[in-house]
């Protein structure tokens, strides 16, 4: 993925945490944390409490994108050390 597209992720990663980390690769996170982003809706919805726990997945998928794209560009520079 180029530029634009790890922008995009980390806009992916702020409106709908759990499709970033499938994006990412990490699907098991990415079930649990579905889990919690529809009780942040169901919370938000009904007791306008939701806002908190959406917060913390956005965070959680922020980190987990930022991650990934650190490891692309070590794997990049590791494969040009190589030749």
């Amino acid at each position: 993925m180029g530029n634009g597209g790890q922008t995009m992720l980390y806009l992916i990663a702020l409106l709908v945490p759990p499709l970033a980390l499938l994006l990412c690769g990490k699907p098991i996170q990415a079930i649990i944390s579905g889990c919690f982003w529809v009780a942040s809706w169901f919370l938000f919805l009904f007791f306008g409490a939701g806002f908190i726990l959406w917060l913390i997945l956005a965070v959680h998928a922020f980190g987990v994108v930022r991650d990934r794209n650190a490891r692309k560009i070590m794997e990049d520079v590791m494969r040009r050390n190589r030749r």
